[in-house]
């Protein structure tokens, strides 16, 4: 087949369902007469046994939906030609250099570069490296030397090299659960040491000084119920390589030991660290952010140089150190953002370099010697303001609609210049070069696609939510798309935690798109497009806005002529798997086809389970021990309001099979109600992905397997003809 422009974009967009107009016959799991007594409320949850994972009625219902999905599988017959346009977009997308460049290398040094590699039959990459100007590498970490079980993924999250002392450290996952352990090698000799770490988390931190390293850790969970608890006794400690954990050197205790909230650390230089964490002063309770010294010479002291409020809408996030000063974004009384300087030595002596606009400003970077590149979102779209330290603006970078700057920083004060990227939904990253001397950009490269990029466009529009709020939109489309409504149409939404959904290259999405698609990818309320608090407006009790948002964006796609309800499919995971399963329920005859990814879907029983209870949760969705809180959960939870008899629209879930951040127990609540109450004329299905976790599938095999499917089901409902 030649080039995807040339064939796919051409192709018919048919009805063509696979699975057609019949009744389902689901497997019918046991019932307990399980009851939840919530204030003055009393909730049934006949399958809260499948909380339980080692239930072996869970099991064989596992079995059963596995057959439904086999079967569904093997109906698939032209997944190959599927497989085959997807490698196209994986494989055949090409570069021509027009200015020679070196890109960013993290986490390599000149005198040694580490990668990860598919070797042989194992499943997962292993850690290799080569030194100086060698060609081949070798192999430091085999995966498959930590593996306990048969059926286990080993994961490779991070490594961290002390180059001083000829070290590193290589962090691993089972399975890429949220529980990490950190084995330590000597890269002149290639072995390891005996003693390694164990309970530490994903969002953990590893220091090196001198042959130690500072880390925190947790208490080890119990036996069994790894994927459940929640996290708690958080502390920060001193390990010297030589000795086992036992004997490491408490420093810090969290005052929290409940899991609930944390401290956050990191190196602002060789020398100091800086750490992020609760005070108290008599009964008044205050966040600090405070600098110890790193070396083992002197004492571990915390010194204090930032107390503000309790308050989780006010955020730091430092950038970079210059002498005594730390530069820094906050929210501090600046929702929208501004850049301070903090000096270390003095409590809350903080100047204000760039103060804050009617813009987003969502990233601060170091710029070579004495520069700082702030980039601002405003109405969907991005801008890069260059200043200097004494926050005189240097130049203005206007980036093109439906695109975003990525990485446009430079870390060594000696460099001229400095590479970054823009990104979009319809082409990878596209490298440009950045100019110190007189602040110029030139692209690198030119791309060669398999498909036709010139066709494409990414609109920016704006419509009205159900309380006549405006809500952003991005649509990708073919530029001469017709509004007649029988466009396939996929909408994208996550919309929590105040995180916005920026322009980012999916190969899934880009096939997707060169069929003829459109892609839909609103920021609503509970995101962070337009700042903190747009984010409030979509939090706790606020949270239906969210919803009414997403089911207000499918309106306006509909009305508008870009699809129909009988073309439009939804698709969400994490939160996202929460909004679309909620936005399903509530309007079910909005949408053919439903993906929803690693949700939670029991909003009642969320805080019951692993960090379902920490802060940054209980701020997003509230606690059932609040009952106005409560009141508000059980309202929009989707579990608890799926009605009898309704035709829902075919939806399939997605769930790792060892998800410990949110815990496959609610697809599979979810999917078992659905089945029993919802129309049987719909498909209600289930996709394991085995051995992974709420990252997703770890294997290539798995990752294969999953899209494919996934796709698949999307294109089949909406009629997409990819052959």
């Amino acid at each position: 087949m030649s080039k995807i422009a040339s064939t796919l974009l051409l192709l018919s967009l048919t009805s063509s369902q696979l699975f057609g107009q019949k009744t389902y016959i689901y497997p019918s799991p046991p019932k307990e007469d399980t009851k939840n007594t919530y204030f003055d409320t009393t909730i049934v949850d006949p399958y809260q046994w499948m909380e339980n994972p080692e239930d072996e009625r869970l099991k064989d219902w596992l079995k059963e939906q596995a057959k439904i999905t086999r079967r569904n599988d093997r109906g698939q017959d032209k997944k190959d030609l599927l497989h085959s346009q997807l490698s196209q977009i994986y494989y055949g997308i090409d570069f021509e250099v027009l200015i020679d460049f070196e890109p960013k290398q993290v986490k390599d040094t000149a005198k040694i570069k580490f990668s990860i590699s598919n070797q042989g039959a194992d499943r997962t990459p292993n850690l290799v490296y080569r030194m100086g100007d060698q060609t081949t590498y070798q192999t430091l970490v085999r995966v498959r030397d930590f593996r306990d079980k048969r059926g286990d993924n080993v994961v490779i999250t991070d490594w961290n090299y002390n180059e001083k002392e000829h070290l590193i450290a290589v962090e691993i996952s089972v399975n890429h659960s949220d529980w990490r352990e950190v084995y330590f090698y000597n890269m002149i000799t290639g072995k390891a040491f005996p003693h390694h770490l164990e309970n530490i988390r994903t969002s953990g931190n590893l220091i090196w000084s001198g042959r130690g390293v500072y880390y925190d850790s947790y208490k080890k969970p119990k036996e069994g119920r790894e994927l459940l608890d929640k996290a708690i006794g958080q502390a920060l400690y001193y390990h010297d390589i030589e000795k086992p954990q036992s004997e490491d050197e408490l420093l810090y205790l969290n005052p929290d030991q409940e899991g609930i909230s944390s401290f956050r650390f990191n190196n602002i230089t060789n020398e100091k660290l800086l750490l992020y964490h609760f005070g108290q002063r008599g009964t008044r309770k205050y966040r600090a952010i405070s600098t110890a010294n790193l070396s083992r010479e002197s004492d571990f002291n915390l010194k204090e140089f930032i107390v503000h409020p309790v308050d989780p809408d006010i955020r730091f996030t430092e950038s970079f150190f210059k002498g005594d000063t730390i530069v820094m974004k906050t929210t501090w009384n600046a929702p929208n953002g501004k850049v301070i300087a903090a000096n270390i030595n003095d409590l809350n002596r903080v100047i204000e370099i760039v103060p804050e606009y009617d813009a987003d400003l969502r990233h601060v970077y170091p710029l070579g010697k004495d520069m700082i590149s702030c980039i601002y979102r405003i109405d969907g779209e991005y801008m890069a303001l260059i200043y200097n330290f004494n926050g005189e603006l240097l130049q203005k970078l206007t980036i093109p609609k439906g695109k975003k700057p990525v990485d446009l920083y430079e870390t060594n004060p000696s460099k001229k210049e400095t590479y970054f990227s823009l990104s979009s939904f319809y082409h990878p990253n596209l490298p440009y070069r950045l100019n110190f001397e007189d602040l110029s950009i030139e692209p690198l490269v030119e791309l060669k696609l398999p498909y036709n990029v010139e066709s494409l466009e990414t609109r920016y529009v704006k419509f009205k939510s159900q309380d006549g709020t405006e809500i952003p939109m991005y649509i990708t489309c073919l530029k001469n798309v017709k509004l007649n409504g029988n466009n396939p149409t996929l909408l994208y939404g996550y919309g929590g935690y105040g995180i916005t959904v920026e322009p980012n290259f999916d190969r899934e999405q880009a096939l997707f798109l060169a069929h003829g698609g459109v892609l839909a990818v609103p920021n609503i309320r509970g995101g962070g497009a337009e700042g903190y608090d747009w984010a409030y407006e979509g939090q706790k009790l606020k949270k239906q806005n969210a919803i009414n948002d997403f089911i207000g964006a499918a309106e306006f796609l509909i009305n508008e002529g870009y699809t129909s309800s009988e073309k439009l499919a939804i698709n969400g995971g994490s939160h996202g798997g929460m909004l679309v399963a909620a936005s399903m329920i509530q309007r079910p005859e909005l949408f053919k086809a439903v993906v929803a990814e690693a949700g939670p879907y029991d909003m009642l029983r969320l805080e019951n389970f692993t960090a379902g209870g920490v802060n940054t949760n209980l701020k997003e969705f509230g606690s059932v021990t609040n009952e106005i809180e409560f009141q508000s959960l059980s309202r929009y939870s989707p579990l608890q309001n799926i009605k009898k008899g309704v035709k829902y629209p075919n939806t399939l879930l997605i769930t790792g099979e060892f998800d410990d951040r949110v815990p496959p127990l609610h697809s599979y609540k979810f999917l078992a109600t659905l089945q029993e109450k919802g129309d049987p004329k719909s498909l209600y299905e289930l996709y394991v992905i085995p051995g992974a976790s709420h990252s997703g599938a770890l294997t290539t095999t798995d990752f294969t397997e999953m899209v494919l499917f996934k796709y698949y089901f999307i294109f089949d409902q909406l009629g997409v003809k990819f052959w």
